[in-house]
């Protein structure tokens, strides 16, 4: 498979979802001085039901379930009828070695490479003769979509084109902070037609967890997008961060001296309770519920 079929597949495996409301109230004055947005993707940019990359550990059958039909569509044939729960553990127990080991290098917050992970438990699978099939890397990439795209939906949030072409228009600078795999800028690209940096994203300014092995909350992880707008002469106080996560979005990003947007427009992505929006470190400049209310607050 080539990329045209990877953004084939997620077209395919991708639907239409809609927020579900959140009963929190907006927050909303001008900022001034923004010269670059920062976005979240996973539960800010694009509705998730996960709400971020991962499995959902509370739908255990249906996850098993899922695997087997990735496993399938991967071209392996399951040879045992458990392999599918089998390899949901080993894949839990792989990514704990992959993060240990990353930590033990230093790292705080590692973020495996999927592709890496998946081929060791595509491997073992078969060393422990649960599957047939062919393993290669490609293969990985292609089982990580199947399987990834059946466990976590995922869909833009309601006018999201219009709002960045709109933030475009005012010479803004775009760039994404994001806790990710190969697939998330790929997703981009099958569901909106560009990729982001054909969009208008500023190439530079893409920050993906999985190329650079660490991910929120980070501080570390945020400071290279800082490292890449100093290039820019953008200053940490002229960028506009804009998440859903108080604790992986709102407050390391206001360590390392961004303004912040909290956006609470769908309740598969709240992570907070009412009464943390008040406490200091999980403050933002301005809290949202529909990304149209961000070009009339600059």
């Amino acid at each position: 498979m080539n990329k045209e079929d990877f953004l084939e597949r997620i077209q395919k495996l991708t639907h239409p979802l809609a927020p579900v409301s959140v009963n929190t109230e907006p927050r909303l004055h001008k900022l001034n001085n923004i010269r670059c947005i920062a976005f979240d993707f996973y539960g800010t940019m694009f509705i998730s039901a996960v709400g971020d990359i991962g499995i959902d550990e509370e739908k255990e059958e249906s996850n098993a379930d899922y695997f087997a039909e990735a496993l399938e569509s991967s071209g392996f044939t399951l040879r045992q009828n458990d392999a599918a729960k089998r390899g949901i553990q080993i894949f839990d127990e792989t990514i704990s070695t992959h993060i240990e080991r990353a930590k033990n290098d230093g790292i705080d917050y590692p973020e495996p490479v999927i592709t890496a992970v998946w081929l060791d438990v595509l491997t073992k699978l078969l060393n422990e003769k649960l599957i047939e099939g062919n393993i290669s890397e490609e293969v990985a990439m292609q089982f990580g979509i199947e399987f990834e795209f059946r466990v976590n939906d995922v869909w833009p949030v309601p006018d999201l084109k219009p709002v960045l072409n709109k933030l475009l228009e005012r010479n803004l600078k775009l760039g994404i902070i994001s806790n990710s795999q190969f697939y998330t800028p790929l997703t981009f690209e099958a569901v909106l037609g560009k990729s982001p940096a054909e969009f208008g994203f500023d190439p530079d300014l893409l920050i993906w967890s999985y190329e650079s092995g660490r991910k929120k909350p980070s501080p570390d992880f945020y400071r290279l997008f800082n490292r890449a707008t100093e290039k820019k002469n953008i200053s940490p106080e002229e960028i506009l961060f804009v998440g859903n996560d108080i604790r992986k979005d709102i407050q390391p990003a206001k360590e390392v001296g961004m303004k912040t947007a909290l956006y609470v427009g769908d309740r598969r992505s709240v992570r907070h309770e009412d009464h943390e929006l008040k406490l200091p470190e999980f403050m933002a400049d301005i809290v949202i519920d529909d990304l149209k209310q961000l070009p009339e607050c600059l």
